[in-house]
């Protein structure tokens, strides 16, 4: 696992929340139910790789209508790949052959 990368993910994912949560209650309960996570992977304290079914949140985005905020999405899904182990050498191919630069 690369702590340093989750870092980076987890700081563009605060961020984003930070600035959702005060005019939507579901970025709201989403800075609640990621809060030790994010915590921890910002002081590089996760070193072994989580189940996707153990990432709180995930619900919000299709159950509370986050899924509205794109950028909010995306940030928590590479969060979510760097949770889980990081890019497989698949998804690495998929995203370049969407012309997604390599991070």
């Amino acid at each position: 696992m690369n702590t340093e990368k989750l870092k980076q993910k987890s700081v563009k994912l605060r961020m984003l929340i930070d600035s959702l949560k005060a005019q939507d209650p579901a970025a709201m309960k989403l800075s609640v139910e990621l809060e030790p996570l994010l915590h921890a992977a910002e002081r590089q304290l996760i070193h072994s790789a989580m189940e996707w079914r153990d990432i709180p949140g995930r619900y919000l985005f299709t159950e509370e209508g986050l899924q509205q905020y794109g950028d909010l999405e995306h940030a928590f899904a590479e969060f979510g790949i760097e949770l889980t182990g990081g890019e497989s050498p698949t998804l690495a191919r998929f995203k370049a052959s969407m012309g997604e630069k390599p991070q």
